[in-house]
């Protein structure tokens, strides 16, 4: 009989502080967060934003909670996303990219926060400027306008006889000034540029058929949030129609691409935390500048390049942060 008695305590006060637990829990701020990419694909975001909370004192589940859903590489799911999302309250959403961006600040309705991570020209068409963003939304950029023309550049060093490079990117995202700069340093160094878009992984067949039936050489692949969230796919298909290719983040080289240079996604998502955590404790999003990152890396997948037949010059070799061999 004590015995029973025993455990029938020790279960009520189990149960007990459970109920506490999950009641402490409700009670902590939320950051309600869509990724661009499959669960799989996305673990070390979600462990970079953790980091990035971290950093200004808030541990997810202790301080925080960090809710997240994945898209799987399908933006047009966003909207859904961010809506179920918001059957609970959150202090603050997060999202990069433009259309993550867009349906966030959709879902907010203009009251909650968004900690967002700009692409491109999605820093001006979606804000007022990079030092008073205005509005309920402000974080960080990765710079790619600027950067696609170092790409090019590092296209031509690699394949010193390119002739022609293809451009994917999403129609969704505003893409005119980087198109605009790509064509202008592409001209300069004696290359033709031919485009495609695609917005679902079914288009993605099509889009690099479209371009190698061009001409296109080599690839260079728009920095958006779908290019990201089907990029093993986009360098599996790179790599059917022998097309060398680069990206700007090293995940497409993880996933076989050939070249990588820009900033670290990670190390910007971390930041981003950063501002979610800052609107959590109250900063307006209005008075918060727009980080811009200062470190970029250059990463090179060798085994790759091989695999398509193309030598990489031992001066780029001895310029990479990082070799994939």
């Amino acid at each position: 009989m004590g015995c029973l008695v025993g455990r029938t305590v020790a279960l009520l006060v189990s149960l007990a502080l459970a109920i506490t637990a999950a009641a402490q829990v409700k009670n902590l701020p939320r950051v309600a967060w869509v990724v661009s990419t499959s669960a799989e694909g996305g673990r070390h975001l979600v462990d970079a934003m953790r980091a990035g909370l971290a950093d200004e004192g808030l541990i997810d589940g202790r301080d925080v909670v960090l809710d997240v859903r994945y898209a799987a590489g399908r933006l047009e799911r966003y909207p859904e996303l961010f809506a179920d999302l918001m059957r609970q309250p959150a202090q603050v959403l997060a999202a990069a990219g433009y259309p993550g961006i867009s349906a966030a600040r959709d879902a907010s309705g203009g009251r909650i926060p968004v900690a967002a991570y700009f692409c491109g020209n999605e820093v001006k068409a979606m804000v007022e400027s990079f030092a008073r963003p205005g509005g309920n939304i402000s974080g960080v950029s990765c710079l790619s306008t600027e950067l696609a023309v170092k790409r090019v550049q590092l296209l031509k060093e690699t394949l010193p006889r390119l002739q022609r490079i293809g451009f994917l990117y999403d129609p969704r995202t505003p893409k005119e000034r980087e198109l605009a700069e790509v064509r202008d340093v592409a001209r300069s160094l004696g290359l033709g540029v031919v485009t495609a878009t695609a917005s679902s992984p079914e288009a993605l067949g099509d889009a690099m058929a479209s371009l190698s039936r061009d001409g296109a050489e080599a690839l260079l692949i728009s920095e958006d949030a779908f290019t990201f969230g089907n990029r093993a796919a986009i360098v599996g298909l790179a790599a059917q129609h022998r097309m060398l290719n680069i990206a700007a983040f090293r995940e497409f080289a993880d996933a076989g691409g050939v070249l990588a240079y820009g900033a670290s996604n990670a190390e910007r998502i971390r930041q981003q935390a950063r501002y979610a955590a800052k609107m959590i404790r109250g900063a307006k999003p209005a008075d918060l500048p727009i980080d811009q990152p200062m470190r970029f890396e250059f990463v090179i997948n060798q085994k790759s390049a091989q695999a398509l037949g193309v030598t990489i010059p031992k001066e780029l070799l001895l310029r990479a942060d990082d070799v994939i061999r």
